[in-house]
């Protein structure tokens, strides 16, 4: 039976602080479109949304559920989704974090008492509508409320608060979401994505991320390209590029020492690649102010402003 068409891929990618592995999104300009995207979406890390009004559509791969106010979304990275209101834009809050990172590995393998965690990690996609579970939007809203107020002790408190909800989501997940069947070509590549955001600073060959998918390079490569809409090796090259411009707006390194500690050797080569993707030399991109300056890379680099609504 023939394989049903592609779908490309739109990457997006969400920088977490590096202490403090957690991004909150929420205020009262968080909307989402009633208007269909034209692609599904990934990011690098998990999101767990709230919709605080109105409903609509979400998909996963093929598969569409419908939302509405009060339901909390939980979606692993790299699983391709996408979502559009039904008639009113909905209004959401959304927290992106890394849970390995924030929680130190530990509450959810070694307390949980739960299988499937690694696999809740990555292929999670869960939509909670709060009558079944009540534990959900509290725990979610407090910590977004946490995240924002940042009173003293309030790492203390979001770990704590996140550790909870996680444990809570993996309960639901170990019950329902396990034994769903996924579609086996669309997360093909993931493991590589998943590579190059661990090791996008050190020197590796192709044929390796062809072996952590368990495919033969070839179709690897012809893999890769029909998911995400690029090569393996300008993918690598826009997520050295993407950190370099964190750390060009959030340190005091200097141009050389950004370069080598994204896996550049050459100044020459990382200047090129940064000029490839950002139009602008990275000691020009440094200086200008990010509000005036709207490079077309930036725009796929998580959601970091309110979509334009259109009537």
């Amino acid at each position: 039976m023939a394989r049903p068409g592609r779908t490309v891929l739109e990457y997006r990618h969400y920088d977490l602080p590096a202490d403090f592995p957690l991004l909150v999104l929420t205020g009262d300009k968080w909307h989402i479109s009633p208007v269909p995207g034209k692609h599904l979406h990934i990011h690098n890390c998990l999101e767990i949304g709230i919709c605080h009004t109105s409903g609509g559509t979400m998909v996963f791969d093929r598969q569409r559920v419908e939302f509405h106010a009060g339901d909390i979304t939980c979606i692993a990275r790299n699983v391709p989704h996408t979502t559009w209101s039904a008639k009113e834009p909905s209004l959401w809050s959304y927290i992106f974090l890394d849970p390995e990172l924030l929680l130190d590995d530990s509450s959810l393998h070694n307390h949980a008492g739960l299988s499937g965690t690694s696999r809740f990690l990555h292929d999670c996609r869960l939509l909670l509508p709060p009558g079944p579970n009540p534990w959900a939007v509290p725990l979610v809203k407090a910590i977004i409320r946490e995240a924002t107020a940042r009173e003293p002790g309030w790492h203390s408190c979001v770990r704590g608060l996140c550790a909870a909800l996680l444990i809570q989501i993996l309960r639901v997940y170990s019950r329902e979401g396990a034994d769903t069947v996924r579609d086996p070509y669309i997360h093909a590549v993931s493991p590589a994505l998943d590579y190059i955001q661990a090791n996008y600073m050190l020197s590796f060959p192709q044929d390796e991320l062809a072996r952590v998918c368990h495919l033969s390079p070839t179709h690897f490569r012809r893999l890769f390209r029909e998911e995400t809409g690029t090569s393996p090796l300008s993918f690598l090259h826009q997520t050295r590029i993407l950190r370099s411009c964190v750390l060009l707006r959030t340190t005091e390194q200097s141009v050389i020492k950004i370069a080598e500690a994204v896996g550049y050797n050459s100044l020459s080569s990382f200047n090129r690649h940064f000029a490839q993707f950002m139009n602008s030399t990275p000691t020009h991109w440094r200086k200008t102010d990010k509000e005036n300056l709207r490079p077309s890379l930036l725009t796929y680099s998580g959601w970091t402003e309110a979509e334009d609504i259109k009537e």
